[in-house]
């Protein structure tokens, strides 16, 4: 796509996100045209001054002096005054003194009018002025904001295939880095599209009152620098892009050395990170001085346009007042009208500098907001419960072209118990995040309570599931905060009966802050054992019908496994309800009471039964148990 199309295209963007500000965007540009108005009005009040002043002196003038030495001579009187010559002898100016009340020809009343208009224009300036910053202003900032909160939803939303391949630094970045680069194009769209134009308006309006002939020449010499500051953009929007590519991977270098910090100290690997990271921003550096060249050279090169168009005009006004096609006032008037109207271009084209800059950081943004949400979160049928049990039927299943499960057929019954077995890779916890509607079947078909889940809301579908991973995720808040997430409006009662049932509440009231501890970032300030008993007491909370435990306990030593088994048995057996629970294990010796193994090898079910079924049979489940015991 050519840049000037990009431009109109992140136009109709911004435009569109801003339609909810339409009222407000309207009253800015009513208070823009009245600052620039008055603007407009100054640069003409030059014009009855001059021309009374010439017209009061209209005779030939060789001799006399200067227009500063007549305000003088004329304004001040001295102690003793020289006689008058006869006057056969005055000179012509001379014989033109003003009367009394006048200065140099001009009535000390029309000087105080002009003087009180000058001073009342200003005022009315400074106000709608602070009007015009405050509202462009907010409307920018509002909509930078919204942008924001509409990025983070939207990613929020996202399947998960599309975190695969993203770097999450890169992530980060761009809801910060690129997020605050759109500032300028939101400036550009929202203030100085409206307040340059109008004053370029108002300003045309002086410089054509004044001559018409020489206003159109005038303007025709300012188009004249669009095409290289055309060419300039374009180099610049792709030197820009790179830059901010450079900055995510600074971003993401910095994520991994923060984020594996105690990795990277037992291995003495501090300098090499830092060499990365330094890498990374010394790239950056050059990419973003590259950028930086071009809005140089974008910024300046009006300049030389402009001060092309300042001459020609000057010696064609020069030419025009020698003629007397022109007065002085309509010169006067005509200058100060074009230093305003180069003054609103070169800002203009600074603004539209800094708008290809943005670009790039826009089209990241934007090209997140394109990807397509999750339909499925919001819409389809509520799951009205799971009495018909879980069934997959002939369920297959790829991330990209290669499948990770095969036509799996497997049904499970409420209050069933069921262990999922088998090497890495074999496609276990593929099968539960499909469960969860993480992914959808590459065909086949997963059925909950009877309901192809494909057919239900999946945020109500979530309600139903509660997950205990071995990874266990605690937020950056408290205690009690990260029990209650899945359950935000949970009592105080049911925090504590949940966390009793994890066996974690005696540790938990003996801490100095109780339930309102911080566990720090990813439960940086619990141990293993404690961050897994909190995420029990989260699903214990929710009281789930599906309850699903991948890897709950592998990590963990044999005082913190027994009482988390503790807790799973609990979480698994107590209470009435019939839910059905999948448990996810590589320590075979987790799972010998389940109500049925299965055994996955290569994404296809191999073996299912019983544990001591499974040991007789002599197949891969057995060959597996052997192994780890004799280790």
């Amino acid at each position: 796509m050519s840049d000037h199309k990009a431009i109109w295209r992140l136009g109709r963007k911004f435009v569109q996100r801003g339609r909810p500000y339409m009222a407000i965007i309207l009253i800015t540009f009513a208070v823009v045209m009245i600052a620039s108005g008055a603007k407009a009005l100054q640069a003409m009040l030059i014009k009855p001054v001059i021309d009374r002043f010439a017209h009061s002196n209209a005779s030939e003038r060789d001799n006399g002096p200067s227009f500063l030495e007549r305000i003088i001579l004329t304004a001040v009187p001295t102690s003793a005054p020289a006689p008058p010559p006869p006057a056969d002898e005055e000179p012509e100016w001379a014989r033109m003194r003003p009367a009394a009340g006048t200065l140099a020809g001009l009535s000390l009343t029309f000087l105080r009018n002009i003087a009180i208009l000058a001073l009342a224009l200003s005022v009315l300036m400074f106000l709608f002025g602070v009007l015009k910053d405050t509202f462009t202003n907010y409307v920018c900032k509002r909509i930078v904001t919204d942008i924001r909160n509409e990025l983070v939803e939207h990613m929020t939303y996202l399947p998960l295939r599309h975190y695969h391949n993203r770097k999450a630094g890169d992530l980060v970045s761009r809801v910060s880095n690129d997020i605050q680069a759109m500032e300028p194009a939101a400036n550009f769209f929202f203030d100085d599209v409206l307040v340059q134009p109008a004053t370029i308006l108002c300003a045309g309006g002086v410089i054509f009152s004044a001559n018409w002939k020489l206003a159109l020449a005038a303007i025709f010499f300012f188009p004249l620098y669009i095409y290289p500051l055309v060419k300039l953009g374009k180099l610049m929007r792709r030197a820009r892009k790179q830059s901010l590519e450079s900055l995510g991977d600074m971003t993401q270098a910095m994520v991994e050395t923060l984020g594996g910090i105690k990795v990277v100290k037992a291995f003495n690997m501090e300098t090499a990170q830092v060499t990365e990271f330094k890498r990374h921003n010394e790239a950056f550096l050059q990419r973003m001085m590259r950028a930086i060249r071009q809005r140089a050279l974008g910024d300046n090169i009006s300049q030389l346009f402009l001060g092309l168009a300042t001459a020609v005009m000057l010696a064609g006004g020069g030419y025009l007042l020698a003629g007397n096609y022109m007065t002085a006032g309509e010169i006067g008037s005509f200058a100060i009208g074009i230093a305003i109207i180069k003054s609103a271009v070169v800002e203009l084209s600074k603004s539209y500098n800094r708008l290809l800059e943005a670009s790039a950081g826009c089209d990241r943004i934007f090209e997140i907001l394109e990807i397509s949400r999750e339909p499925a979160h919001e819409h389809g049928e509520d799951l009205d419960g799971i009495a018909a049990g879980v069934e997959f039927r002939r369920v297959t299943f790829s991330y990209d072209t290669e499948p990770v499960l095969r036509d799996i057929d497997l049904a499970i019954r409420p209050g069933e118990v069921v262990a999922l077995v088998g090497r890495s890779g074999a496609g276990k916890t593929t099968l539960c995040d499909l469960l969860c509607r993480f992914y959808d079947p590459t065909s086949g078909e997963i059925l909950i309570g009877g309901k192809d889940v494909r057919r239900l809301r999946r945020s109500n579908l979530l309600r139903h599931i509660a997950v205990v991973a071995q990874d266990t995720f605690l937020f950056n808040a408290t205690i009690g905060e990260n029990v209650r997430y899945g359950r935000p409006d949970a009592d105080a009662e049911s925090v504590q009966a949940a966390a009793r049932a994890a066996n974690i509440h005696d540790f938990i009231v003996a801490l100095e802050k109780g339930y309102d501890t911080v566990v720090g970032e990813r439960g940086a300030k619990l141990s293993g054992g404690q961050r897994q008993r909190v995420a029990i007491a989260r699903a214990v909370l929710k009281d789930p019908d599906i309850l699903i435990l991948d890897e709950a306990t592998s990590s963990l030593d044999t005082e913190n496994e027994k009482l988390v088994q503790q807790a799973l048995a609990e979480l698994i057996r107590g209470g009435h309800k019939k839910r059905i629970t999948i448990v996810i294990a590589h320590r075979l010796s987790t799972v010998r009471d389940a109500d049925r193994i299965v055994v996955l090898d290569g994404g296809r079910i191999v073996e299912v039964g019983r544990h001591d079924e499974l040991l007789e049979r002599s197949g891969m489940y057995a060959s597996l148990y052997r192994t780890q015991f004799a280790t």
